[in-house]
């Protein structure tokens, strides 16, 4: 048997030519990724040619697609299958597209006529229902911020008011909140807006993604000195620091503070920051949830070469 011929052993195995026929990867990047990344691992038969099994054509692929969106090998071979899922959806710089539906916009319309009766019972009913048909991620990016950014539309035209947004924001936290997994063990990242910022509903959704990728999450919430988030970094050895912020601050009241806990926080603690219009120098700055996801992909790369 020669390495282009495929193990038919009714065991699900094939040789590495087969493989790298099948998804497209050249036997020597194989055979390169296997001593460098452990991955894809083969079986050796007395011959002493490799085999192996055919679930590693579907992950290959993935890898492939990561790679032909600019990643690197690095980055890509050893990850998780939900950050290589991610990888491997993301454009460079942009990270993955998310195509909204006529069903997302159905249940934008559902949510809005409830918040603008306050309908505390309708308003969770279309909510969770929106949640249950989408799920996490698609209810987040093409229900829930379309919602809100319409909310924002309406109030800028009269058409609701503070009321309105308050209401909804409390409802969509109750969610988030009962949904979101909490992890309060090492190598989480810390989550929290800083002092003087009280709008936090971004931030929870921020969390929210994190957590639906299987990051563990530490939610400090609004409000929060410097030296709190320093100290929970510092208890939890965390990986990193989503801060929230909103157009409502300052930025000669954020950026301050940013660079503060940028020297107080390890160096390989990487912090980012979404809503703001600028940050401090070592601090990555997030301009949407699908930004959100790339960084926290990369994070999750970092955590798989460490170990």
């Amino acid at each position: 048997m020669n390495d282009n011929e495929t193990v038919a052993n009714g065991e699900g195995w094939m040789s590495i030519g087969a493989l790298s026929q099948a998804t497209g990867v050249p036997v020597g990047t194989l055979r390169s990724w296997e001593q460098r990344y452990g991955f894809p691992t083969p079986e050796r038969l007395e011959s002493g040619h490799r085999r192996y099994d055919l679930d590693h054509v579907g992950r290959l692929r993935l890898i492939r697609e990561a790679l032909d969106k600019g990643n690197r090998a690095s980055d890509v071979v050893p990850a998780s299958e939900d950050v290589l899922r991610l990888l491997a959806g993301a454009q460079p710089g942009k990270g993955p597209t998310i195509v909204a539906t006529a069903s997302s916009d159905a249940h934008v319309g559902r949510i809005m006529r409830a918040t603008l009766r306050l309908d505390g019972a309708g308003i969770d009913l279309a909510l969770q229902g929106a949640l249950d048909e989408l799920g996490i991620r698609r209810f987040t990016h093409d229900c829930l911020l379309p919602f809100l950014r319409s909310i924002g539309v309406a109030w800028a035209e009269g058409r609701l008011g503070v009321m309105h947004e308050h209401f909804a924001s409390d409802r969509i936290r109750a969610l988030i909140d009962e949904r979101r997994r909490t992890h309060p063990g090492p190598r989480a990242i810390v989550c929290a807006a800083l002092q003087g910022e009280h709008h936090d509903l971004g931030l929870h959704i921020g969390a929210l993604l994190l957590s639906v990728m299987r990051l563990p999450v530490v939610f400090l919430g609004g409000d929060t000195p410097v030296e709190d988030v320093a100290a929970a970094v510092a208890q939890l050895d965390a990986r990193g620091v989503l801060i929230g912020s909103s157009s409502a601050t300052s930025a000669n009241v954020l950026v301050p503070q940013l660079a503060s806990l940028r020297r107080i926080v390890p160096p390989q603690v990487r912090i980012a920051v979404g809503g703001a219009a600028r940050v401090s120098p070592g601090v990555e700055l997030l301009y949407d949830f699908v930004a959100l996801e790339t960084w926290a992909a990369g994070l999750a790369t970092d955590e798989l070469q460490q170990t």
